[in-house]
């Protein structure tokens, strides 16, 4: 017995809903749809318009028609969003106004695409967070700094600030803070009480170690590191560094936040942001997988590189320049993800289980840290 393959038809628009979304496509600027009120709203230039759909079938595949619909008058195709974009990026051809056209096609992950794109503007991102107005988009814009600095910025801005407490995984809220800090937008009093959450709050803690160690403590500008110079000049120039009020909140921070962590993302991310510390006296030095590399790599970097200051040359301060304290900075900078991922890549484990399972690995951190922060 055989039968005919089944061939799913597309479903006919009212007439009065052809026509008005034929209207309100050649005005919009963007479109959102509204499936549980089963209504098509419009920005335009100067208002927004709403029109009540008139379903003549089963609602999913009448809002099916028309994001097919409203593809053919956006993009020139019913394929909709996923056909267009496949074609474009293996050309590298969202530009501007194609990224226009799909915030007219009423589809959540076009908008996500509008967002992510690195050609995305002010304007566009107005368009966007009209069209979507949720953390994850306001995350992917504000990471641009034209949107940051734009009109949109504050307002993005004091979206994720407000929606912060409702987040609930370490990724987001790392990822929050960080942006937050970086855009510089939170004045004074934000900051303050964003610092004082992260005092109880690691994944909080850790997306200020991400932004960087100028971020922990009141206003202050960044640490620049001469990386032109030789190593001995960078090796003093991160030991005055770690010693100073700001490297000491770092590293304490940093020590906080690897007692405290929670989950692979605090872990990971604390590492990278010891890593970045510390990078100017890596070199294009391997990051190692283990905690036995990790001793060695430094082992063999302090003997060979000339890092080390020279104890004759330098007798003043001699506790704040000893070798001890040059290789626990080599050892921040040769911290990253790759560290742990042995473990992550055959263990689940969170909390306290995890970080007791963690800690031969994280040893040599965990010694550099205080190495740096017992002289200070």
């Amino acid at each position: 017995m055989g039968g005919s393959p089944s061939v799913e038809y597309t479903m006919q628009l009212a007439d009065e809903d052809t026509l008005r979304l034929n209207v309100l496509a050649t005005t919009a600027l963007a479109i959102r749809i509204d499936e549980k009120t089963m209504c098509v709203e419009a920005l335009t230039e100067h208002q927004t318009h709403r029109i009540e759909l008139k379903p003549t079938g089963h609602p999913d595949r009448y809002l099916r028609a028309v994001r097919e619909n409203l593809s053919v008058l956006a993009l020139g195709t019913p394929g909709g969003y996923p056909v267009f974009i496949r074609r474009w990026t293996r050309t590298g051809a969202l530009e501007t106004e194609r990224l226009a056209g799909l915030l007219r096609l009423g589809e959540a992950e076009a908008v996500v695409a509008v967002a992510a794109s690195p050609n995305l503007d002010n304007e566009l991102a107005r368009r966007a967070w009209w069209c979507l107005p949720t953390a994850e988009v306001a995350r992917l814009m504000l990471s641009h700094p034209d949107v940051a600095n734009g009109s949109i910025g504050p307002e993005l801005s004091q979206f994720l600030l407000d929606h912060l407490p409702f987040e609930d995984t370490s990724r987001s809220i790392i990822d929050t803070v960080k942006l937050l800090l970086c855009s510089r937008l939170l004045n004074e009093e934000e900051s303050g009480r964003l610092r004082a959450r992260a005092e109880n709050h690691v994944a909080c803690m850790v997306g200020f170690l991400s932004a960087g160690p100028n971020y922990l403590c009141a206003p202050q500008a960044a640490p620049h590191f001469d990386t032109e110079s030789g190593n001995d000049a960078l090796m003093e120039q991160l030991l005055q560094h770690a010693g100073s009020p700001q490297g000491e909140t770092f590293l304490r921070c940093a020590h906080q936040a690897l007692e405290k962590a929670v989950d692979m993302d605090t872990v990971v991310d604390t590492l990278n942001a010891l890593g970045d510390y510390g990078k100017p006296l890596r070199g294009e030095t391997v990051l190692p997988r283990s905690a036995r590399d990790l001793r060695q790599i430094v082992e063999s970097l302090t003997n060979s590189s000339g890092t080390t200051l020279d104890s004759e040359e330098v007798p003043a301060n001699q506790s704040a320049k000893n070798p001890d304290r040059q290789s626990a900075l080599i050892t921040l900078g040769l911290c990253g993800e790759p560290l742990v991922a042995p473990f992550f890549a055959k263990s689940d484990a969170v909390g306290s289980l995890m970080r007791k399972k963690l800690k031969p690995v994280l040893e040599p951190v965990f010694a550099a840290l205080e190495t740096l922060m017992e002289h200070n």
